[in-house]
């Protein structure tokens, strides 16, 4: 009998003795004694590993309650790359569930809408009911027509480039569409008139560019319309300017002067063009995706494609301006052009027939400096 006690005892002491690595128990789990110091991806627990010396407890490694993570001692270890959790977690309150960071990125957000959207979104609207609407016109054109028929469909205009189609009018008023004034540019933060920009556009899909140095009645309907109001301006304020050329450096396609032919002017002139001069060359293309190809990035060089396109340099852009003043063949630019000029500058005012070679000369090279200056500053800003 005493021989049994004797082989018991050993058996009972080396089992309450747990040696470092042996597994430990306890309310929180199934761990393993090892130092404290060494149990960094769990928490610990005192008396679970009697006998051992003071800086061996049982080490638990256990999951969150139905969470991802892992329960950690937040006194002893942190929770890189994630936060605690409170409360998800058994022992005691500073053992925590540590939450990594998702490492789903987060979906990327959907893009501001631009200031042109509305405008190209009532531009596609329009096209679609011009294709609806059928007749004997091109779609792109029902669209200008449409864009100018409130404020530039008068007898002048009507026989300068023809009317508008009234009865597709009707159909767009009866399909509910609200006409837009306009939209705000990207580029240079004016407000563009869309009655405006949609009477040039015409003007150059209807007739197209002249040849050389010639004008014809799309550029009236635009930049030679504003040159023309331009030009009645200086002249009426020629006692305190007399100098055409500085009176254009100081005054023309500026954004705060209040001229015939200020910036937006101009802007509306080289969209007219750019997109005008596109359609009439391939009539597949639509209004639409134009004006929205302008709008993503095209405006950022409108003013080099324009001013290039239409004038080519310095001295053909100078020449283009002269031959836009003094009369020509066409009666019914030289009636506009004399009647424009009266409006700005009076009855009485001196016409451009009337001026000398020089002042003739001075005026349009300050023309062709202050556009191809614009054409200069828009290529610094692309840079």
């Amino acid at each position: 009998m005493l021989v049994h006690r004797l082989c018991i005892y050993p058996l009972l002491f080396s089992f309450a003795l747990a040696k470092i690595g042996d597994v430990c128990r306890s309310s929180g789990g199934s761990g393993t004694c090892k130092a404290e110091s060494s149990c960094s991806t769990g928490f610990t627990v005192v008396g679970a590993c009697p006998n051992d010396p003071t800086d061996v407890k049982c080490c638990i490694q256990a999951s969150c309650k139905d969470k991802p993570g892992q329960c950690l001692d937040k006194t002893r270890v942190a929770c890189t790359g994630g936060v605690f959790k409170a409360g998800l977690c058994p022992g005691r309150d500073n053992v925590q569930c540590c939450q990594k960071a998702t490492t789903e990125p987060e979906p990327p957000s959907p893009p501001a809408p631009k200031p042109t959207d509305s405008f190209v979104a009532y531009i596609r609207r329009l096209y679609d009911l011009a294709k609806q609407y059928g007749g004997d016109r091109p779609a792109n054109q029902l669209v200008m027509e449409w864009l100018r028929h409130s404020e530039y469909n008068s007898l002048e205009w009507k026989t300068l480039i023809g009317g508008v189609d009234d009865d597709f009018t009707t159909f767009v008023e009866k399909a509910g569409v609200t006409a837009l004034a306009g939209f705000r540019d990207p580029e240079y933060d004016i407000d563009v008139k869309a009655s405006h920009l949609g009477a040039c556009m015409n003007g150059v899909f209807l007739k197209g560019q002249a040849s050389g140095t010639d004008t014809n009645r799309a550029d009236v309907t635009g930049w030679g319309g504003d040159w023309m109001t331009f030009y009645g301006e200086w002249r009426r304020d020629h006692d305190d300017q007399p100098k055409g050329g500085k009176y254009c450096l100081d005054h023309m396609c500026n954004a705060v002067d209040d001229t015939t032919f200020k910036l937006r002017d101009l802007i509306e002139d080289a969209d007219c063009y750019n997109i005008g001069m596109r359609l009439r060359a391939n009539p597949s293309l639509s209004i639409a995706d134009e004006f929205e190809r302008t709008f993503a990035g095209g405006y950022k060089s409108r003013m080099k494609k324009f001013i290039e396109g239409r004038f080519g340099d310095r001295g053909k852009a100078q020449a283009v301006a002269k031959s836009m003043l003094p009369p020509g063949d066409d009666v019914i630019i030289n009636t506009g052009r004399i009647r424009l000029v009266q409006q700005q500058g009076g009855f009485l005012v001196k016409l451009p027939l009337w001026l000398s070679d020089d002042e003739l000369d001075d005026l349009t090279k300050g023309f062709a400096d202050r556009l191809f200056g614009i054409v200069q500053l828009e290529n610094l800003a692309s840079q």
